[in-house]
């Protein structure tokens, strides 16, 4: 075998495509680039191999460019790589070096000029084998496996189209039926209370349309970011987690790109004849949608929120649209913002993303309320709160009252979420008070006062201090230091919930 600059040149002269895909002078000059920087023949080799699994993928799917590689033409040649190599393996370490080797090569086709960025399309695909912050590859596709292959279509039949439509809609009914199981009654119930707000009173839209409306709503709300109880997982993760077996490959890829969908508030910038280009509300960012089936009117003066993504297939879900003069606009989005910096108080070094993706709900009841009243209440700090910083060696120290308190919170109906900010609550309160021993009376205040601050007063019930033996005035007495100790009250943002967030913008 010659050295690695051989089998270019014959690579190139079998392969008169190639040199459209990625000329052989920018091979030639990235492997010299190389060499100069240390890499030894076998190192040329292998980014060889790499480079030439890419050319050789886009030349026999005809794509002409690296550019229009997918996610799921990445986890294919992540397969067909590890069938070349036989010291690869198909684990998270050696395709994380595979996916750094096509980066640099990119990053460097665009430094000297000769491409556009091709890492748009790397980095969703080393994104889609991360599952919940764990590494999971797909099992391999057949090379007809319908969902994958629509990507590459220019322009999807309306028989084609039909079919994908049939698919999701059986696939959101097995769901549905899924989440309308006696285990996750509560669930539902608390997620209807936190879509439509504190004053919902159960009754049902007057007309058909309204009730339409109303339950797309709720589905897109719960699906996407509503958090469940017991897991806190997204029911749309949890659903693929526990099913994921049950499910056809097609039906897989369907969810994996609805997961990878982020909730989105966005203003039109322009209208083409296939496409709206759209901006980002909060990041600026620019993407561009399909035409969306509702009257748009006078774009200029409305936002649109949801959940969409950009890569994969294009499955645009349920997106509201709202009237809103630009003055209004601008309204709205300081408003979020204030919010957001409420939410750093619990994290402070969070994106607007993470915000969104912890308290989606309020965005859209402040969204709605505004557009609707343009005005609203919006919580204030009295002073600069700062959250105590976590003190594991307290946590040592108070194991089992904290394990306790977790068993109460469950009992109680607290939610995974609620329960590790009761728990912060309590450390809180066990440092700065210097506490050595706590007892009933401490943990009941404790209990009450936090769902106190988060607009549930449970103090004036009586069967709670019967059903403990408690003496109600100690815990009253109680409740009173935590609150001078901690200068706590209602809706305080280091302890607020996503229920009690919501509340407050109603309160």
């Amino acid at each position: 075998m010659g050295n690695v600059y051989s089998l270019v040149e014959e690579f190139y002269e079998e392969n008169a495509a190639a040199g459209q895909i990625v000329p052989q002078d920018a091979v030639e000059a990235y492997l010299r680039r190389n060499a100069w920087h240390g890499a030894d023949d076998d190192e040329l080799k292998r980014i060889w191999s790499i480079i030439r699994l890419l050319v050789t993928y886009v030349d026999q799917l005809d794509l002409y460019s690296l550019g229009s590689l997918t996610v799921y033409d990445y986890q294919e040649i992540i397969y067909r790589y590890a069938n070349d190599q036989a010291d690869f393996m198909l684990a998270e370490a050696d395709i994380n070096k595979f996916f750094s080797a096509a980066e640099k090569f990119y990053e460097y086709l665009q430094r000297t000029g000769k491409t556009e960025d091709y890492r748009q399309g790397l980095t969703a695909a080393k994104d889609s084998l991360y599952e919940g912050g764990y590494f999971f590859l797909p099992d391999r596709r057949d090379g007809d496996e319908f969902y994958s292959s629509l990507e590459h279509m220019e322009e999807v039949p309306p028989e084609t189209m039909q079919r994908l439509n049939k698919m999701l809609d059986e696939l959101l009914h097995r769901i549905d039926d899924y989440y309308k199981k006696p285990a996750f009654r509560r669930d539902m119930d608390r997620a209807i209370m936190m879509y439509a707000g504190p004053d919902y009173d159960g009754q049902e839209a007057p007309s058909e349309e309204e009730r339409r409306g109303f339950w797309f709503g709720f589905w897109d709300f719960f699906l996407f970011d509503y958090h469940l109880i017991v897991s806190d997982a997204s029911p749309l993760r949890y659903y693929y987690e526990q099913e994921r077996e049950k499910l056809s490959t097609s039906e897989q890829d369907i969810l994996r790109d609805l997961l990878r969908s982020r909730f989105t508030v966005f203003s039109i910038e322009a209208v083409g004849e296939d496409f709206v280009s759209c901006r980002n509300f909060f990041t600026g960012e620019n993407f561009e949608l399909p035409v969306p089936e509702l009257a748009l009117g006078n774009y200029n003066h409305c936002i649109l929120y949801g959940h969409i993504h950009s890569h994969g297939v294009m499955l645009l879900n349920y997106i509201t649209t709202l009237t809103a003069s630009p003055k209004l606009q601008k309204r709205m989005r300081d408003v979020i913002l204030r919010q957001f910096e409420l939410f750093k108080v619990q994290k402070p070094q969070a994106e607007i993303a993470d915000f969104f993706a912890r308290h989606g709900g309020v965005v859209r009841h402040t969204l709605q309320i505004l557009a609707g009243y343009a005005q609203l209440n919006v919580l204030k700090s009295r002073h600069a709160i700062q959250a105590l910083p976590d003190n594991p060696e307290t946590a040592d120290l108070f194991a089992a009252d904290i394990d306790m308190l977790r068993r109460v919170a469950r009992h109680v109906g607290f939610s995974n979420f609620e329960t590790a900010l009761l728990v912060k609550f309590f450390m809180d309160y066990v440092t700065l008070a210097a506490v050595e021993k706590t007892d009933d009376i401490m943990m009941t205040a404790l209990l009450l006062k936090f769902a106190q601050i988060n607009g549930v007063d449970l103090s004036a019930q009586t069967e709670i201090y019967e059903l403990l033996g408690i003496d109600s005035g100690s815990v009253q007495d109680c409740m009173k230091k935590i609150q001078e100790t901690l200068d706590c009250d209602i809706f305080d943002p280091r302890y607020l919930t996503e229920e009690a967030f919501i509340k407050s913008l109603y309160y």
